[in-house]
């Protein structure tokens, strides 16, 4: 694993929530069990105060430090600072390579003071870890202006933005080709319009995901196989039972209905032909999310929606929408947002949000708020990319303007600290896209330097002061 060079604010980020990593033990093998994180300090000292922890059957009460590596303990002089004398329990992101070089502290009276090296625990990659970080900013969350950004002009900070708006939607056309050219690499699908349109497929679904089940939707969508699929499957049913199936919700399913019956032996018939590996129910996050957001509901569209893509000509439709419609952007949205809308689930999830659990009033299969979304980050991104690829330099600039065109007053966690802390509030796509991606790729990775904000305010004594302690 490659040493990143992380900071310990965004390693404290990573400790403070457990679901990042699990079964912590010591450099000497003792089991360590986090009882009480305490509290983060921002003054001098050590990291976490008043912190209880059970190592090796043993509980601790004291302080946590937060480090890089083994070496900060004495480049930081924590030895000789009386300060330190109440830290129970160190943690280190990286190992040194030789381990036997990870060699412990020692507190005061030369004792011993355990370690934990954090990255040999962690649960997921580094890089899904901060793709999680920065869409939930934590409370505290500084950028690293703040507040010396105030006096620069909203018309400046407008231009900066929405370049990196046009940025953002150039990254997003990029991960749609890398997608498109590793199914041509392996020359599947077969037939290129397939291809074009299982990347659609897939990165539709990871909208519908939200922030909880964007992986998970991206790892089913990855697994379907459009050419097995428009070969065995001819109607919703059959799409359902393969993504239901494949999603692992029917597995061990005790509920009984005519639909749910229908749905298991139509997945034992089609599993055998198609093959497909199936997921673990448990992947999937239902805490904390509304009924109309959980997932069951999502999958329901994600098979109406295959069904749309392999027998309806959904690719083209969407293409001749941004195509056919009147100049004005909002035409556009409109247009590509009735062919999203007009995808049509079973009856059953029209009044049922999950297996067995029917909803007093019926949900829509897609929210207004979530057609822009996807409008936004897939179908904008999409055509942009499949402009470029044919040549169509008009489609390509009307791909471009709808950014600036299209108003958007919609909010999440990230521009609400970006809007804050920037002291400028997004009225269109182009800002809004432009703050997240300031968000993501200036200000958490302190890219300050290569920032038009962060370069004409470098200058200034107090943003190199708030450098140093900008929390994640």
């Amino acid at each position: 694993m490659k040493k990143l060079n992380l900071n310990e604010n965004f390693i404290s980020r990573i400790w403070t929530n457990p679901a990042y990593y699990g079964d912590l033990r010591t450099t000497d093998n003792k089991p360590v069990e986090i009882l009480d994180f305490g509290r983060q300090n921002d003054d001098s000292g050590a990291d976490f105060t008043a912190c209880v922890i059970r190592i090796d059957d043993i509980v601790y009460s004291g302080d946590v430090e937060i480090h890089r590596t083994f070496k900060d303990w004495g480049l930081h002089r924590h030895k000789k600072d009386k300060k330190y004398n109440r830290v129970v329990l160190q943690v280190v992101f990286w190992g040194e390579d030789d381990r036997d070089k990870n060699i412990p502290p020692k507190a005061a009276r030369s004792r011993n003071i355990h370690t934990v090296i954090l990255s040999e625990f962690l649960s997921f990659s580094i890089h899904d870890i901060w793709k999680d970080i920065i869409n939930n900013p934590s409370p505290v969350f500084r950028i690293p202006c703040y507040s010396g950004n105030k006096d620069i002009s909203n018309e400046f900070k407008s231009e900066w933005v929405c370049e990196l708006g046009r940025k953002r939607l150039k990254y997003r056309a990029g991960r749609l080709k890398s997608r498109l050219e590793y199914f041509e690499a392996n020359g599947y699908p077969h037939a290129r319009k397939t291809r074009w349109e299982k990347v659609l497929f897939e990165y539709i679904c990871e909208a519908l995901g939200f922030s909880k089940n964007k992986s998970q939707f991206l790892k089913l969508s990855a697994e379907l196989d459009f050419d097995r699929m428009k070969k065995y499957c001819s109607s919703l049913r059959d799409y359902e039972s393969v993504i239901f199936g494949t999603a692992g919700f029917l597995e061990n399913l005790k509920i009984k209905s005519d639909y749910i019956s229908e749905l298991k032996e139509q997945r034992e018939y089609l599993k055998k032909k198609m093959k497909f590996q199936e997921m673990d129910r448990a992947e999937w996050m239902f805490f904390r999310l509304r009924p109309q957001n959980f997932p069951t509901l999502r999958l329901a569209y994600a098979a109406a929606l295959c069904m749309e893509i392999i027998e309806n000509d959904f690719l083209p439709r969407i293409i001749n929408s941004f195509r056919n419609s009147l100049h004005a952007s909002k035409n556009i949205l409109k247009s590509s947002g009735n062919i999203l809308s007009g995808v049509k689930v079973s009856d059953y999830w029209k009044k049922n949000y999950d297996f067995g659990k029917e909803s007093k009033f019926p949900y829509n299969a897609l929210g207004a708020e979530r057609t822009l979304g996807i409008f936004v980050n897939v179908l904008v991104p999409f055509i942009h990319l499949y402009a470029a690829e044919f040549g169509d330099t008009e489609l390509l600039e009307k791909s471009e303007e709808i950014y600036s065109e299209i108003k958007d007053n919609g909010t999440n966690k990230v521009l609400r600290a970006m809007n804050k802390q920037l002291f400028f509030k997004h009225a269109n796509v182009a800002e809004s896209q432009g703050l997240i991606h300031l968000h993501n790729f200036y200000c958490v990775k302190q890219n300050c330097a290569s920032c038009r904000i962060g370069r004409k305010l470098s200058g200034n004594e107090s943003v190199s002061d708030v450098l140093q302690i900008i929390i994640y």
